[in-house]
């Protein structure tokens, strides 16, 4: 199944599938604090050094939010959706990454996106990435919460659907920091998988959305070539 261009699908919603109707599901994460505005997606557990995409976001809080598909007796989370501005999408852009160091500019790309193995997928800000980074070279291996708190909400939320997680580095982890940046987990499609960024702009110019494809419903965004 193909659609025409991403949309926000509503709460409740229904789509037409072979033999079954999927339901959707929209739930509301948390706000994502960027005091950079440079944005992070990755697997929270494997990959925290992962750089920042190339476009930087507006520094500040933006509301987050899962779209979940109910797929016959299952659910999985197919889209992942950081709300940047009010204004609908009319363009679609992939998020890159800056380019290597010393790499060749020219050099084919195998993959668009960020590699997942533990089944979760992320988004953060760079400097909330490079403070638990910090933290885990710092702290002792049995006193690390990081895992025991992300994996302490993904499972309890589990038990009622999809796993997702809000972590607060300076209420949870005890790092002192001095705003309230938090990382924003969850259970990433159908699991293990390599899943493309976008970035949505309005009739304006301007950035109003940055969704993570998660495989799920088989999107196809504007203006881009099917992968």
């Amino acid at each position: 199944m193909r659609f025409q261009s991403f949309r926000d699908f509503q709460d409740g919603e229904f789509l037409g599938a072979l033999g079954f109707d999927i339901v959707i599901h929209r739930r509301f994460l948390s706000e994502l604090h960027l005091p950079t505005g440079q944005l992070v997606a990755c697997d929270p557990l494997f990959s925290l050094d992962t750089e920042p995409f190339s476009v930087s976001l507006p520094k500040g809080s933006h509301p987050t939010h899962l779209v979940i598909a109910e797929l016959r007796d299952e659910l999985r989370v197919a889209y992942a959706v950081v709300d940047v501005g009010q204004e609908e999408a009319r363009r679609w852009e992939v998020a890159e990454l800056p380019p290597i160091p010393g790499g060749d500019p020219l050099a084919p790309v195998d993959e668009v996106g960020y590699a997942v193995d533990s089944t979760l997928g992320a988004f953060l800000d760079a400097q909330t990435a490079s403070d638990l980074m910090d933290y885990q070279q710092i702290v002792l291996p049995e006193d690390d919460d990081y895992e025991r708190h992300l994996w302490g909400q993904i499972r309890r939320r589990r038990r009622h659907g999809v796993g997702f997680a809000s972590l607060e580095l300076r209420k949870d982890l005890k790092i002192p920091v001095p705003d309230d940046r938090n990382l924003l987990a969850f259970d990433a499609g159908f699991g293990p998988g390599y899943y493309p960024t976008y970035l949505g702009y309005d009739e304006e110019g301007a950035l109003t959305r940055v969704v993570t494809d998660f495989d799920v419903l088989d999107l196809r965004f504007p203006s881009f070539p099917l992968r």
